[in-house]
């Protein structure tokens, strides 16, 4: 027996001795490439032939080493930290306005109702040239942002051109920008509420809690559609709060584990909910991620409501920020979430900062409350899924080439926008939206059209276009018709995309959500689902 203890005692020292000597590695590996870097950092400012920017060369550096982890741990230089606290609390100080990148300039995307932007006349489309006599000509979307953003009160002069139409200057008084996270609500048709959630920022569950209260006071309800399409995320503590609004005080929705398995965190709701009985959809898109997945997931699992949509994103990481010297931040993942099933929705893996598609043979099987088979690993699966993939190929395309957004800007231009209540594209428009993709030379629908476009350079590069240039003319032209032929087949989906658009640039998110309620495709579904109590209960039951 005394012989029996001994060796488990050596065991055990045997093991804790490895888990030290695996730890003084580790600390010695660390001391060794910490000292190597900063010797080398040190020998290049002083020595290098050029001078060098040794913030710039830190960054690169830094953010080089954090490219092998997975997209969202990342370094936040303190000229930035503003700006990234600003998509946490939903305010910030500024003009009002979301720019992106086209070509060398940054032109505004969105303009924030009543924001100072707005005020003084800028709209989307605007290129913006230049902020106080400086030029903003090839600077990154956050630098422009930079510049345009200071405390409430301060001025900034801005030169903007509109449909390359001149240079008009305005001068602007920044105020405090408060980006209204719900900022459409109504009734619709059958006593159903709507709202629409952009982002989990501060205030979300409160924002989504009056507005179903303000509803009910309003209306005996029927049923209640809650809209997270497009919804990025944000607060995992809102995204808790958002679910408590639907679901009984004292449930699990969603827990939280790391490297270390005993320090697990476990998410309950803490309030009594607005409405726990009335029956409910959320709509979700592939843009639907992180803490929309979530409140999807938690009313899935929980057999609360019916999912409506598309796959979400599926992104079940935590990111937690840490303080920097000197006033940057680091933003890294620290821990997987796990909805009430038990699952975990992230959709990809990663090793060396590549992403690695979990397969479906390997995503392991849950079931909710009611006993439904869900599926963890590949974000949320919608109950009613919605759309086609050849339709989402086509959408897509069109949209991460900014084509909606340009024909929005030039329409505006050229026409009155009736009232969001009013306003509809008429079938006539969708010939003028060809026109357009043919004159900005649109040949990204296919992966042959992408092939095509690269191998007209290669043959011009050496000196055989015009031997090949007749053959693959006669190749574009059968392109070119299939690709007017598929389009076609989507006409309605199309001038509904177009038309949110353009509701958009107009009437700002609000009107256009006021706009599209009434067309929406996935609305309507929810409409007639939920007027068929019956199908929606066989659902959450199956």
């Amino acid at each position: 027996m005394f012989r029996k203890k001994k060796l488990i005692f050596a065991a055990l020292l045997l093991a804790g001795g490895l888990g030290l000597a695996t730890t003084l590695t580790d600390d010695f590996e660390i001391a060794k490439n910490l000292e190597i870097f900063s010797n080398i950092f040190r020998d290049v400012n002083v020595n290098y032939v050029d001078e060098i920017d040794p913030e710039k060369m830190m960054e690169s550096g830094l953010n080089a080493m954090l490219q092998n982890m997975d997209p969202y741990t990342v370094y936040i230089p303190a000229n930035e930290v503003d700006q990234f606290q600003s998509t946490i609390s939903g305010h910030y100080a500024g003009m009002g306005a979301a720019v992106i990148r086209v070509d060398s300039y940054a032109v505004i995307s969105e303009v924030y109702e009543n924001a100072p932007a707005f005020k003084a006349g800028l709209r989307a489309g605007d290129k913006l040239i230049s902020a106080d006599g400086k030029s903003l000509k090839s600077l990154s979307v956050q630098d422009v942002s930079s510049m345009l953003r200071g405390s409430p009160g301060s001025k900034v002069k801005v030169e903007y051109q509109r449909q390359g139409k001149g240079n008009n200057f305005v001068e602007i008084t920044r105020e405090e920008v408060f980006v209204n996270n719900t900022p459409f609500y109504d009734i619709l048709p059958g006593d159903v509420a709507y709202i629409a959630l952009t982002t989990f920022s501060e205030n979300a569950g409160k924002n989504v809690y009056k507005a179903l209260l303000e509803m009910k006071r309003q209306k005996n309800l029927k049923a209640l559609i809650l809209d997270l399409r497009g919804n990025t995320g944000g607060l995992l503590n809102e995204a808790v709060n958002v679910t408590n609004v639907f679901v009984a005080k004292g449930v699990q929705v969603v827990s939280i584990k790391g490297k270390d398995k005993e320090k697990q965190q476990i998410y309950r709701t803490l309030n009594q909910p607005a409405d726990a009985e009335l029956p409910l959809v959320i709509l979700i898109d592939e843009q639907s991620a992180s803490a929309s997945e979530i409140v999807a997931g938690a009313i899935q699992d929980l057999d609360r409501g019916v999912i409506i949509g598309q796959k979400s994103f599926g992104k079940g990481l935590v990111q937690t920020t840490k303080d920097l010297p000197f006033g940057a931040k680091l933003k890294i993942t620290t821990a997987r979430y796990y909805i009430p099933s038990g699952r975990c929705i992230q959709a990809t893996q990663y090793k060396d900062g590549k992403p690695l598609m979990i397969a479906d043979s390997l995503r392991e099987k849950f079931k909710t409350q009611a006993g439904r088979i869900v599926l963890d690993g590949g974000g949320i699966l919608p109950d009613i899924a919605t759309g086609t993939d050849e339709l989402k190929i086509i959408i897509n395309s069109l949209n991460s080439n900014r084509l909606f957004f340009e024909f929005a800007v030039d329409y505006i231009q050229n026409n009155k926008v009736a009232a969001p209540e009013s306003f509809k594209l008429e079938e006539s428009i969708f010939k003028e939206f060809l026109s357009f993709l043919d004159r900005k030379n649109f040949n990204q629908l296919t992966y042959t059209e992408l092939s095509i476009s690269s191998f007209e350079k290669k043959a011009k590069a050496e000196g055989i276009s015009e031997t090949v240039n007749p053959m693959l003319e006669e190749v574009k032209s059968v392109i070119k018709k299939d690709k007017i032929e598929k389009m076609s087949k989507f006409k309605k989906e199309i001038l509904f995309e177009l038309q949110h658009e353009i509701s958009e640039q107009v009437h700002m998110k609000k009107g256009s959500l006021k706009n599209s309620v009434n067309f929406d495709p996935e609305v309507q579904i929810a409409l007639e689902m939920l007027r068929n109590s019956s199908e929606y209960n066989s659902i959450l039951k199956k």
